[in-house]
């Protein structure tokens, strides 16, 4: 299950809302080297059910609807909702995986948990899913939000999913694409 030189960049992505604005549309550098990366390398992306609500919600205001890529590529995959009973060997079940990454978020955002989203909550759980359910030992997630990027790391810190599930930021991400298509 472990690679050799692991890549900073797993086969498997799940795309968060602010990663999917940041990289803009067709014309944009980022969008350019991301979607040649994802081609050259064979990575699989995966939008999660809270994604695609905010993609339809946001439709007028993203020049990519990645949904519709969802279903006329083989690339974009929209993952069903969120299995809460998955696990992975010793590792916490996804449902607990979103409900504590929930629960940090909203201490970092001073915000009540009830009135919190779920989205970014729910894509730790994803990547429980897909290492649950599919060929991929390691799963990243790519966004554009430090809150929701610490609360991620700190609830997978000293489980199973340390090292299968990465927090990528989008820059990080971008430059380390850059590199591998330049």
């Amino acid at each position: 299950m472990g690679e050799a030189n692991p890549s900073p960049i797993p086969g498997a992505l799940v795309l968060d809302t602010s990663f999917l604005r940041t990289i803009g549309g067709t014309e944009s550098d980022a969008y350019q080297t991301f979607v040649r990366y994802v081609k050259n390398e064979g990575v699989k992306l995966y939008l999660s059910g809270g994604v695609v609500d905010e993609l339809t919600e946001q439709r007028g205001y993203l020049s990519i609807d990645w949904v519709d890529r969802a279903d006329t590529t083989e690339w974009v995959t929209v993952v069903g909702d969120v299995q809460a009973g998955v696990r992975v060997h010793d590792g916490p079940r996804a449902g607990e995986v979103m409900d504590r990454v929930h629960e940090r978020l909203a201490k970092f955002e001073r915000t009540d948990p009830d009135t919190l989203r779920k989205t970014d909550s729910e894509l730790p759980a994803v990547g429980v899913m897909l290492l649950g359910s599919t060929e991929h030992d390691a799963v990243g997630i790519v966004m554009d939000d430090r809150n929701a990027e610490r609360a991620i790391s700190g609830v997978i810190r000293n489980t199973y999913y340390e090292g299968r599930i990465r927090v990528i930021d989008v820059w990080t991400a971008i430059e380390h694409m850059e590199k591998r298509t330049a």
